[in-house]
């Protein structure tokens, strides 16, 4: 392992001279015909870079996007050119200039003069662009958008709103996490400011762990994934929390029926540093006692999330963040049991300019997830707990010449894995401690990036991306008897590993590359394809959190996931911009993806492995959407068909399921449709409605039963051969804007909305319950069976 660590050193280190005498020679290559023109775009009134800002040179008709620190860096010829700037929400502005030589160009833009652009829904909008991004499969949520469809309960959530997406679902009410292009859960990178986030969930599943108010936006790579990203094999969700005000000091919050927020911010220096910290907490038991049913009325649910951030300009040249953040949940359903989960993470990112086109960033971030279950019954009081803690370095170089885009770095994640320990609660319990060991790892990548636009109708981005993960000790490996089912009764052996030991390694290439080719000024082509390794795997036969399900690391027995993906897709926009169209079909052969023998036990399960299968998985589908970004009326709706299916070939008949055929995933639902739209009734009041729709999951049931003596044991299908019945949801809300006095101190949004409009009682699963003397019964479970309104008031003072 230290040979390993040394590696991945060195190749850090070696990436900056590599930097340098490839900026040299871009120097030489096009300087000599063109001038470099580079700024940084940041918010007018508050003094925060605005990531992802549009800068389009008129003349020349090209064009690129700011990065996350606000930078951008163009190639123009020499002389005179115009620049037009614009990002969702502000006022566009152009810049004329001439010049001979390389020049800087700072722009501040500033919000819109009608309130309403602060609310218009154009989610399904790429930040990218539609039609001149080189990859396709990206979509972006402004924060506005979040906040305008109507939420559950009144607030609004991050998690709920990304499953509104093309090639986005879940399996239900309730459910934690999302699905991406036949993806599970566990197969999504999810950060938050560069921190791995592995429970996105407060109160199992129905709010995100995200508070609105502090957050920038958020992007979700369901396709092409930047060479830069890696560690899964579906999706990353990129949320950033944005900086606090730089010239006044502010507070933001809401009040609604179950939760309340309040945000803080402003400068600790003027226009050099700033801070903003922001806690959200529920209130939620006052409704659990007044619903008749016994059980419910007996229950305990809360949540609270806190975060933190600063930022400080050291110099021109240097810049320093700081974020921590805290999250927990604590939920009790009418008993003695105590189910508690929190997370803590902490980010540390330094910038360093080299000059306008070339600079770096060091990142160092820290995790912590830990889910507990404590039981207070007498004899049997008990705390069961599992989790995860990383510890992660990464360094990040960003190189901007003429055509090319760079992007290059290296990184090392070490993980410690508590798969679960069990502990008596007093002296009297009579519960035996069970602790499973640790599993510790270390997984390190290095990567290359670089999009070239060759021509005006021809841009690709290619990218390398090749990932290293080492398993150590201190372990105990099982040795299995050779031609049987692995079981407890087939171990032959045991190795130990001291502290230290390389137990098992893997490595491997990741290539990625896309392409857009233009058709026109409002049409493109989008190809691609994307390799992608993962190491990690929830391990988690049930539809929600459980104590059972835990994150679990590849090792001697469980494979590393391996996914390839190509995509294919047209876009079009039409009416200068105003509609956004695209239709994009996929392909992804996933191997060594983990399914569960029949009976399997995961709750403190020391030979886990013996009860995993690896299969081949492979998902396939065909997503289309139509955007309207601007006017009175704006939204959405999308389309995806998707299916992603298993097949399970085990050696012997034991390890087989199906008889080795491909069968459904538990989560995959073949039709989805989204429909989001808001309407500007007049300059105050904004109605908005969300309708979605999709087929039923996946289950498997019994078919007939045995009848041995006085029991009766069902006989169960063939694996997930049946589906619950479909879902469908429509939901509303009206937003009561402020005046637009811009002068006023305080301003108030009052938000009215009503979710599961016509008392819809989707399944969220169907359970088989034994009738003596005739065939299991089936019986629907409904989580939310009827209209829920709700009201919150959101507001800003200066």
């Amino acid at each position: 392992m230290k040979q390993h660590v040394y590696n991945l050193v060195v190749l850090v280190f070696l990436c900056l001279p590599v930097a340098r005498v490839y900026a040299a020679y871009s120097c030489c290559s096009w300087q000599q015909k063109s001038i470099k023109v580079s700024g940084t775009i940041r918010d007018a009134r508050t003094g925060e870079a605005i990531a992802g800002a549009t800068v389009f040179a008129i003349r020349n008709k090209t064009g690129t996007t700011t990065d996350t620190n606000g930078n951008y860096s163009l190639q123009l010829p020499a002389g005179t050119s115009t620049l037009l700037v614009s990002f969702l929400g502000y006022e566009k502005d152009s810049i004329t200039f001439t010049s001979q030589s390389d020049i800087e160009l700072n722009v501040p833009l500033r919000r819109g003069d009608l309130l309403l652009d602060e609310v218009k829904v154009v989610a399904g909008r790429d930040k990218h662009d539609n039609v001149r991004s080189v990859m396709s499969g990206i979509s972006s949520l402004d924060i506005n958008t979040i906040k305008t469809t109507p939420a559950l309960l009144g607030e609004a959530d991050v998690v709920r709103s990304v499953k509104l997406l093309p090639g986005v679902s879940s399996v239900g009410e309730a459910a934690t996490g999302f699905n991406v292009r036949g993806g599970s859960t566990d197969q999504n990178l999810v950060l938050l400011d560069d921190v791995p986030i592995f429970n996105t969930s407060h109160l199992f599943g129905f709010f995100s762990v995200f508070n609105p108010d502090v957050l920038e936006g958020i992007t979700l790579y369901r396709g092409n994934v930047p060479a830069q990203l890696g560690g899964r094999i579906s999706s990353v969700l990129d949320v950033r929390q944005r900086e606090g005000n730089r010239s006044d000091f502010m507070l933001s919050g809401g009040v609604g029926i179950i939760a309340a927020r309040l945000t803080a911010e402003g400068p600790i220096i003027p226009d050099k540093s700033s801070f903003i910290v922001a806690g959200r907490s529920s209130y939620s038991d006052w409704i659990l006692k007044k619903i008749p049913d016994a059980d419910i009325r007996n229950s305990r649910a809360s949540f609270y999330d806190v975060t933190a951030k600063i930022g400080y300009t050291l110099n021109e040249k240097n810049r320093l963040t700081l974020t921590g953040y805290r999250s927990k949940d604590r939920f009790g359903f009418s008993g003695d049991t105590i189910y508690t989960w929190h997370t803590n993470a902490a980010t540390i990112k330094y910038t360093h300019l080299f000059s306008s086109d070339f600079y770096a960033t060091i990142t160092g971030t820290f995790t912590n997830y830990k889910f507990i279950v404590s039981a207070d019954e007498a004899v049997n009081a008990s705390e069961y707990s599992n989790g995860i803690a990383l510890g992660n370095l990464k360094t990040d170089f960003y190189l901007t010449k003429g055509k090319h885009q760079v992007n290059f770095g290296a990184s090392a994640i070490n993980y410690r894995f508590s798969p679960g320990e069990l502990q008596p609660a007093t002296s009297q319990s009579e519960v035996q401690p069970v602790v499973l060991p640790d599993d510790r790892t270390l997984e390190s990548a290095v990567y290359w990036n670089d999009e070239v636009r060759f021509t005006d109708w021809l841009t690709v981005m290619y990218g390398l991306r090749y990932s290293f993960y080492t398993v150590y000790g201190p372990a105990d490996v099982y040795k299995y008897q050779t031609g049987e089912p692995k079981k407890e009764r087939t171990i032959t052996d045991t190795v130990n590993y001291s502290r230290g030991d390389v137990i098992e390694t893997y490595h491997g290439a990741e290539p990625r590359v896309s392409a857009n080719v233009r058709l026109g000024q409002h049409s493109a082509v989008k190809v691609g394809y994307n390799r992608s390794r993962q190491y990690l795997h929830l391990i988690s036969n049930t539809t929600t959190v459980s104590p059972t399900d835990i994150w679990k690391t590849s090792n001697t027995y469980i494979k590393p996931q391996i996914g390839d993906q190509v995509s294919v897709g047209y876009f079009r926009n039409f009416r200068k911009n105003q509609f956004e169209t695209g239709i994009e079909g996929y392909y992804k052969r996933i191997e060594n993806m983990p399914d569960y023998k029949n009976g399997a036990v995961l709750y403190l399960n020391r030979t886990l492995e013996a009860d995993l299968l690896a299969g081949k998985g492979r998902a396939y589908g065909v997503e289309t959407s139509i955007s309207k970004t601007s006017g009175r009326l704006t939204g959405f709706v999308n389309y995806t068909y998707s299916r992603t299916e298993l097949s399970v070939a085990g050696p012997t008949e034991e390890e087989t399921i199906n008889n080795g055929d491909y069968y459904p995933a538990s989560y995959d639902k073949p039709h989805t449709l989204n429909l989001v739209s808001s309407y500007e009734l007049n300059k105050r009041l904004v109605a908005s409605l969300n309708f979605t729709y999709s087929t039923g999951r996946p289950i498997t049931a019994p078919v007939s039963h045995y009848v041995i003596g006085d029991y009766i044991v069902p006989n169960y299908g063939a694996r997930n051969a049946y589906r619950i019945p479909d879902y469908h949801r429509l939901d509303i809300s009206l937003a009561i804007l402020p005046n637009k006095d811009r002068n006023r101190r305080w301003t108030g949004t009052w938000n009215i909305a009503v979710y599961n409009l016509y008392g819809r009682k989707n399944p969220y699963s169907v359970f088989f319950k034994q009738v003596y003397g005739a065939p299991p019964r089936a019986y629907q479970l409904a989580v939310v069976g009827v209209p829920l309104p709700s009201i919150s008031y959101d507001f800003t003072f200066r």
